[in-house]
């Protein structure tokens, strides 16, 4: 009970400055800790939240997508090692080294159509097919060759969704409900629609000019199978014991999920440490909404935080809630390990004044800057938006909305400050 009211109070505590609202669930050894909603679920009715609400989970459907691939695996539709163009005859010459483990594990070099710019302006309005969503970038060369880097790719997992329609011969969404989410008894959980009408649903939300704003639009076949499912607390706590117990995958499918495949990162899963702690955790950002699921298998502790506010830093409210459950202070807990899925908004390159470049890279959970006069040094996170120098005296945040890459990022150092536009070429 001391723990659950000093976890509540923690929450509260972005509750009060505006950069929470939604549902915490803690539990630990089996047992629940903390169920309990925050804010409110609707601001035009001041409707608070309940610890039934659903939320779009954002990049927290990927775990569905690779659970359903390693199903196909299972029955020897597949293997992982299989070059794409073996399930997917449409793909070009140039992905042809291309395997669906490199998918999977954000390796293949493949465009992802989110990184388009200005993509969230517009074009995310607008209903697509899978393959029309494929097309948005097949024809654009290879990033890297594949295997050699990791770059998070939110389009090579909507290829891997229409793989699972083309050998099952059903849509993405009724394949996940008929074979997870119906044997699992996940009836919270499902792939979301506008226009549906979905009790306990949770409005969406983004605080803009000092005031909070309904999200933006977001047709529900673009994010398709790298985003388009809600859930609950609950189904989400479900999801992961089924994983943990081979309830929808055999342990070994539901264990290469989980291990570091050469980037901390597994399939769905980043693979990290905390607090002396293995860490498996994964993010998701959709417009309106961002949510963290995040478990330490040694502990038997899971925390899952769901907020209906775009670019609320989930992330920093999980470290904090575990770092309270381990005994250590906030201020001399670690950096946070961030998943690379919320790094990726960040990558690119930004303008600090002329002819100086900030350059921002990714090597899986890990960000490196570099700029001209200043060798490549890794950047620290201390909350979701905000990093600091591992061994240099500079810092830097990022201006992003968790759903869009970063539109500027602001660097400190010796006093001095730069407020960098992104440079849409990359150049």
């Amino acid at each position: 009970a001391d723990y659950a009211d000093a976890a509540a109070r923690l929450v509260d505590s972005f509750v009060d400055t505006d950069l929470f609202a939604g549902v915490v669930l803690i539990a630990a050894k089996g047992e629940t800790i903390l169920r309990r909603g925050f804010g409110l679920a609707d601001r035009e009715w001041r409707v608070p939240h309940a610890p039934e609400g659903k939320f779009r989970l954002g990049s927290l459907t990927k775990q569905f997508t690779a659970a359903a691939i390693l199903q196909f695996m299972e029955s020897d539709r597949l293997a992982l090692e299989d070059a794409i163009s073996r399930h997917y005859p449409d793909a070009p010459a140039a992905w042809r080294d291309v395997t669906l483990l490199h998918l999977l594990t954000h390796t293949s070099g493949i465009p992802s159509y989110t990184s388009i710019p200005g993509f969230f302006d517009a074009a995310a309005r607008i209903e697509r097919t899978p393959q029309e969503i494929i097309a948005l970038t097949r024809d654009k060369p290879l990033l890297f060759q594949p295997g050699t880097e990791f770059r998070y790719n939110n389009g090579g997992y909507v290829i891997l969704g229409h793989v699972i329609e083309l050998l099952s011969g059903l849509s993405y969404e009724d394949y996940i409900r008929e074979n997870i989410l119906q044997p699992l008894g996940l009836a919270k959980t499902g792939y979301d629609h506008a226009d549906l009408i979905l009790p306990h649903r949770a409005r969406g939300y983004r605080f803009e000019n000092g005031a909070f704003e309904n999200a933006a639009y977001l047709a529900m076949s673009v994010p398709h199978a790298a985003g388009a499912i809600y859930s609950s607390v609950d189904d989400l706590l479900a999801w992961l014991n089924a994983l943990r117990t081979g309830q929808t995958i055999s342990p070994a499918s539901a264990a290469l999920m989980m291990r570091d495949h050469g980037h901390g990162y597994g399939f769905g899963f980043a693979i990290q440490s905390q607090f002396s702690q293995q860490h498996f955790v994964h993010a998701g950002g959709i417009n309106g909404f961002s949510v963290v699921l995040s478990h330490y298998p040694d502990a038997d502790l899971t925390l899952i935080v769901l907020a209906n506010i775009q670019g609320s830093p989930v992330q920093k409210i999980a470290h904090d809630l575990a770092a309270l459950y381990f005994g250590v202070a906030r201020d001399a807990a670690d950096d946070i390990s961030l998943d690379p899925a919320l790094l990726a908004d960040y990558v690119g390159c930004y303008r600090l004044d002329a002819g100086r470049i900030l350059r921002v890279t990714q090597q899986g959970a890990r960000l490196f800057l570099e700029w001209p006069g200043r060798p490549k040094e890794e950047a620290l996170a201390r909350d979701d938006h905000c990093f600091r120098a591992r061994l240099s005296d500079w810092s830097v945040s990022f201006e992003a909305d968790g759903v869009s890459l970063a539109s500027h990022a602001v660097l400190e150092q010796n006093g001095r400050t730069w407020r960098a536009p992104r440079m849409e070429d990359g150049s």
